[in-house]
């Protein structure tokens, strides 16, 4: 279902509304450059939106804050709009420069997306509810692909130059630096089978069952099989409970702290955290500066997409955009 979402996403936050060509001004919601926006375009576009990002993220979206005093609800409506206008201007510079796609391409294109669609007929409904028909999602397929082809000539064409490069490594250089820990764990889970917490008596249980199993561990048993026999984490106790090198970050932070606190070799005491008992023992260590030359393509493709986007940002803070606020205002989320 995400990734259903996330194709249909990808085509309307990706397009803007061809053959809006509707010459009521009480019709026309945007105007950007020469290319009128209609109410029932923008409808079916907000519609379509709303829908992607339930799917992805759940309903109660709306609901969170994303900053001081603005919940994503409130911020939705400006998003969409800021969309349709980066993306018309940017399928209109596509067109100038020659980048529009094959009929053969887009074609090929709408057929993936058409079968993603069928695959879900609840999804495959609700996109003919809102009037998308194959003539509408073909529109919008060739202007998602003359997008892409836009931004993949702008990177082919784009200098980046050594001194760049080095200059922006020098600046960031901590953002290249190593510091990651390799780590096995055992894990008495507090959850029960549906992802419930454990009564109290039960989780009391599990944590008894920790402590036997970390004094064997302690007492010098095998790390590794204690996992394999005891883990409820079955995806690492098949590994002996191994978890491969991770960053600062990517675990919950009780786990995290342990871990980084452990020398090679060390077993800690029992470390809990939202999913029950942790037993870690860290097997390695790596802190180090990552060398120039190990990064420099990577920097490379971070300095084309700042360019790019820097690209789109003048493209749009150029464009004449006119938008009927009245109207606008009266398509929300709720």
């Amino acid at each position: 279902m995400k990734r259903i979402g996330s194709l249909i996403l990808a085509v309307i936050l990706g397009i803007s509304m061809v053959g809006c060509k509707s010459e009521k001004k009480d019709d026309t919601v945007m105007t950007v450059n020469s290319q009128k926006i209609s109410l029932d375009n923008y409808k079916k576009i907000f519609a379509l939106n709303k829908q992607s990002i339930e799917y992805m993220y759940g309903p109660t979206i709306w609901d969170q804050e994303i900053e001081p005093g603005k919940k994503y609800s409130d911020k939705f409506s400006e998003m969409v709009v800021n969309q349709i206008v980066s993306t018309e201007v940017l399928y209109e510079q596509a067109k100038k420069e020659k980048l529009l796609p094959t009929e053969e391409e887009v074609n090929k294109s709408l057929g993936e997306l058409k079968k993603a669609i069928n695959a879900d007929e609840k999804y495959k409904k609700q996109l003919n509810d809102a009037g998308l028909d194959e003539k509408f999602l073909k529109e919008q397929q060739e202007r998602d692909l003359a997008c892409q082809k836009y931004k993949e000539n702008f990177k082919k064409t784009a200098k980046v130059s050594d001194e760049e490069i080095k200059k922006y490594y020098e600046e960031n250089k901590s953002s290249f630096y190593k510091d990651e820990v390799k780590a096995s764990h055992i894990l008495i889970s507090t959850k029960d089978k549906d992802n419930k917490d454990l009564s109290e008596q039960k989780k009391k249980e599990a944590k008894e069952k920790a402590e036997g199993i970390l004094k064997r561990a302690k007492n010098g048993e095998e790390f590794a099989e204690l996992a394999k026999e005891n883990s409820d984490d079955k995806a690492s106790a098949e590994k002996g409970g191994d978890l491969g090198f991770f960053a600062k970050g990517k675990m919950v932070e009780s786990f995290e702290k342990a871990a980084y606190a452990l020398k090679v070799g060390e077993v800690s005491n029992i470390v809990e955290s939202q999913f029950g008992y942790h037993i870690i023992k860290v097997t390695d260590k790596v802190a180090e500066q990552i060398p120039f030359k190990d990064v420099k393509d990577k920097i490379k493709e971070t300095l084309l997409e700042q360019k790019y986007s820097e690209s789109i940002s003048k493209l749009v803070k150029d464009a004449k955009v006119d938008k009927n606020e009245s109207a606008l205002s009266k398509i929300t989320v709720k």
